[in-house]
């Protein structure tokens, strides 16, 4: 993995910056940025990471202010449908085009191809991970990805599993680690592909009017209910109207049992909380993320991070006054 660009940008002039980094070093023929309505120009900053895998595969992060971005890529333009983009979000995003409205939620992901035309809007800021993928290294068809295309990640089969590869990069920057995640996620990708509807209809019956998995619909009640400290199985199998035990037996079937799933979507909702806003005071994230006590939040978020909350905090407030720095030398 090698570092392609490094941009750090602000003010109206970093709207222009930010516009033809995309066009550069990620692929696309239009990359119109701009901000929400009422918001000033000049209150615009970014920082935008681009790391390039040893298969091509395209890594962005991002750390901006709120904007909104008509994308159209160079694939669209020649008529081939070659690569996917999938986006990962800390923050809610939407994005949208003529046939397509999706509203990410902190912590999810989507799939867009490449060949469509699409809006990306961010309202509360934008920390998020993206990577361009080829096709060819998920499924022989593209045909095979067209279920795929345009859906939330939870959504899917394997969404709860895609989901945790991709928030891995947030936490590991070393080229072996993101080497290595990223094999993982296309080995995901390629499963994912080859589940065809029949077997998802046979292995995990649909329940919810969108046509997600029960799983997903677990996952995505826990998601919606985080900040509940009173949150539990009985109260999931209730509003779902299946048993505690059929509800245990679901998650089985994933090698996860229930308070495992709970605390890890704790934990990741807190660091989502952390990252969004690095000088927040911790403790109160703690509780606002539903942990009971600081020092079960302490304990279970380092068993997942190997690092505690305000150790969490305090290495992204080193990265981001690293990122300050290099802003106020820009300026200069």
């Amino acid at each position: 993995m090698f570092k392609k660009n490094e941009l750090s940008a602000a003010h109206r002039e970093g709207l222009d910056e930010w516009s033809n980094c995309i066009k550069k070093d990620l692929g696309f023929a239009k990359a119109k940025v701009s901000i929400p309505p009422g918001m000033e120009e000049d209150q615009f900053f970014g920082y935008m990471l681009v790391d390039e895998l040893s298969n091509g595969t395209l890594k962005i992060e991002v750390n901006s202010s709120s904007q909104q971005i008509n994308l159209l890529h160079k694939d669209s333009l020649a008529g081939v449908k070659r690569k996917i983009f999938i986006i990962n979000s800390c923050n809610s995003m939407l994005i949208r085009n003529k046939s397509n409205r999706k509203i990410i939620s902190p912590g999810d992901s989507i799939i867009i191809p490449a060949w469509d035309e699409f809006f990306e809007e961010s309202f509360s800021g934008r920390i998020s991970v993206s990577l361009i993928l080829d096709v060819s290294y998920i499924t022989d068809s593209v045909t095979q990805l067209e279920k795929m295309l345009w859906q939330n990640v939870s959504h899917l089969v394997y969404g709860f599993e895609i989901n945790r590869i991709i928030s891995n990069f947030y936490n590991n920057q070393s080229s072996r680690f993101c080497e290595k995640n990223t094999a993982a996620l296309i080995s995901l990708l390629s499963l994912e592909s080859e589940f065809d509807d029949l077997n998802k209809s046979d292995a995990l019956q649909q329940v919810s009017p969108s046509g997600s998995n029960r799983c997903s619909y677990i996952v995505n009640y826990i998601k919606n209910n985080i900040k509940n400290s009173d949150l539990c199985l009985s109260m999931v199998a209730k509003h779902i109207g299946l048993t505690e035990r059929m509800i245990q037996y679901i998650l089985s079937e994933r090698n996860v049992k229930f308070h495992q799933l709970l605390t890890l979507e704790r934990c990741n909702f807190l660091a989502s909380r952390i990252r969004n806003d690095v000088y927040a005071d911790v403790d109160v994230s703690i509780f606002e993320s539903g942990f009971e006590s600081i020092a079960t939040a302490c304990r279970q978020f380092k068993k997942i991070y190997n690092l505690t909350p305000k150790q969490y905090q305090y290495r992204l407030k080193r990265h981001q006054n690293n990122h300050v720095k290099s802003d106020i030398e820009y300026s200069i």
